[in-house]
């Protein structure tokens, strides 16, 4: 449908929205959508389930949502908590403040996390930027991959040209205790052409630039063109590619 074609829905305090095609869609309070919505611009500001699909350019959610079925849209901001049951799909990209569970997938340009990104299918972007931690039950694929640890972080397999993993530092003793003991990052298979990584545990690490630092326990490390081992470090085996 054309744009001039569609028309604005607002909704405010308790209320359902009908299935069907819109402009905008500004929800303020709790609100249930019954069946698929096709909008321009989703913009919800508190409690929101969707017993259909999303169709959208941009979403952005200010609360919690829920999506029975997939969301697809160009950009992405979840302020907040959202579950997604089926496929999720940001052309452009995702913003995430809070918490995201991705029952399906997730495929994405470029994905920013503050905080938890939890995904039960594979997630596939070119730029993943997270500062907080991840579970992804698949393959967690992106040309650059940058973690910044403040929570336990797993993915089965982790694929990347530039793959970086630190931990975010903590200003309280509290913080820094809490840190030492559960946040690491564990995968079965890490590879990439430049892998950086500290407080990782993985069976496998391949690159061709690898560097393994502290606090790391890795079962074998192959590599092409140059490994660097920091003393606190556990390796196994180490191979040349």
């Amino acid at each position: 449908m054309e744009r001039e074609q569609r028309h604005d829905m607002s909704m405010s305090g308790i209320g359902t929205v009908a299935s069907g095609v819109y402009k905008t869609v500004r929800i303020d309070g709790i609100s249930r959508i019954n069946g698929d919505i096709d909008c321009i611009a989703l913009d919800s500001n508190g409690t929101l389930s969707i017993s259909g699909s999303v169709l959208g350019e941009t979403v952005k959610i200010n609360g919690t949502m829920t999506i029975d079925g997939d969301l697809s849209t160009e950009r992405l901001v979840m302020d907040g908590m959202g579950t997604v049951k089926e496929m999720t799909n940001c052309s452009e990209s995702a913003t995430i403040n809070g918490k995201v569970t991705l029952d399906k997938g997730l495929n994405s340009e470029k994905v920013e996390v503050s905080g938890s990104l939890k995904s039960r299918g594979d997630v596939q972007c070119e730029v993943l930027s997270v500062h907080g931690g991840f579970a992804v039950d698949g393959l967690l694929n992106a040309g650059l991959i940058d973690l910044k640890m403040s929570l336990p972080s797993k993915a089965k397999e982790i694929g990347g040209d530039h793959i970086t993993v630190r931990r975010l530092k903590k200003t309280s003793i509290l913080q820094q205790l809490a840190q030492v003991f559960n946040n690491r990052l564990k995968a079965d298979l890490i590879e990439g052409d430049f892998v950086d990584l500290e407080y990782t545990e993985a069976d496998i690490v391949r690159g061709s630039e690898v560097r393994i630092g502290p606090g790391c326990k890795i079962g074998r490390v192959e590599y092409k063109v140059d490994l660097k081992r920091d003393g606190d470090a556990q390796i196994g085996s180490t191979k040349r590619i």
